[in-house]
């Protein structure tokens, strides 16, 4: 984010009662869509260890079961774990232009740091070069053409978050959190800080809501309910969707499969793939009103050319 010469932002920024930001300082230019990209989806947790990229990477597989093309960037720099559980490896090919050739793999087409380095390097990096490599990621990959690019966020509010608010058009985002009590409070601020900045969110997704046994297939609360659903209706979001914990989902994650692929008639490869209609649908509904919005905009904007026009 640039900011003036005396160190401050160049447009006043407000925050609410979250520290997030109320009005956007880069509404005024805008933004540049992905080239070969339709619509961007945010997949965002506020609390780490959540599941969120498990989530992210069965939702992928069950988007593209259902004939969509569909892409994953693991925007989580410092904590990537894309590669590993779609098994892309390390190393990516470019194309004539230099660009770099996403892996593919399970119907996904993904993009992952894991990928250029080996598992045990750490990412040190300060927040200007992590902003930098993220829009490359973005911008300098030969995306093919999708239908939608799922973004696997890092925990929390932070640079990476309003680097690509900043930077990136993006149709909405669904939020993932655990029952507990202060993943709730973490996956609220996240909400305030998608509504502060009019980013639509699709909905949460509840995501180890019980232990699924290999046995008998019965399902068992891991946490007391701490009232996700109550936050739904008091943040007006949707709740999506409801994942218990299943052992074989970590144990195929960890091989490099995801369930969805896997085992599609599990229980849980249900739930995912119910999910899937869900943001599709979501999607395609928040596409609709920007068209909307868009077509009233140009409408506005004709019909106060002739106004000026016959005024003068």
């Amino acid at each position: 984010m640039t900011t003036g010469h005396d160190g401050e932002f160049p447009i006043p920024v407000r925050t609410d009662t979250y520290g997030c930001v109320e009005s956007q300082p880069w509404d005024a230019t805008p933004l540049q869509p992905v080239p070969g990209v339709d619509d961007i989806v945010l997949v965002a947790s506020g609390k780490g260890g959540v599941g969120k990229s498990t989530v992210t990477v069965n939702l992928a597989c069950a988007l593209a079961a259902q004939g969509l093309r569909i892409g994953v960037l693991d925007a989580d720099l410092y904590g990537p774990s894309i590669a590993r559980m779609l098994g892309t490896g390390e190393g990516l090919e470019h194309d004539q232009e230099g660009r770099t050739i996403p892996s593919y793999a399970h119907g996904v087409h993904s993009v992952s740091v894991a990928n250029l380095m080996p598992p045990e390097a750490a990412l040190v990096w300060k927040g200007p070069l992590v902003a930098q490599a993220l829009l490359q990621m973005f911008r300098e990959v030969a995306w093919p053409s999708l239908d939608v690019l799922l973004v696997d966020l890092p925990p929390g509010t932070g640079d990476v978050q309003l680097t690509i608010l900043e930077q990136i058009p993006v149709t909405g985002a669904v939020i993932v959190s655990t029952p507990q009590r202060l993943a709730l409070l973490d996956a609220e601020r996240g909400i305030a800080m998608f509504h502060g900045l009019d980013i639509p969110v699709f909905g949460l997704i509840e995501n180890m809501r019980g232990y699924c046994c290999p046995c008998c297939g019965e399902e068992q609360p891991l946490f007391p309910k701490q009232g996700l659903e109550a936050l739904c209706k008091r943040r007006h979001v949707p709740y999506l969707a409801g994942i218990p914990l299943d052992p074989a989902a970590q144990q195929l994650a960890d091989q490099g499969t995801p369930l969805v692929r896997a085992l599609p008639e599990a229980k849980t490869s249900q739930i995912f793939n119910h999910l899937a209609t869900q943001v599709n649908q979501a999607v395609d509904l928040e596409r609709r009103a920007q068209l909307m919005r868009s077509q009233q905009q140009t409408q506005t904007g004709h019909e106060q050319f002739w106004e000026d026009l016959l005024d003068s």
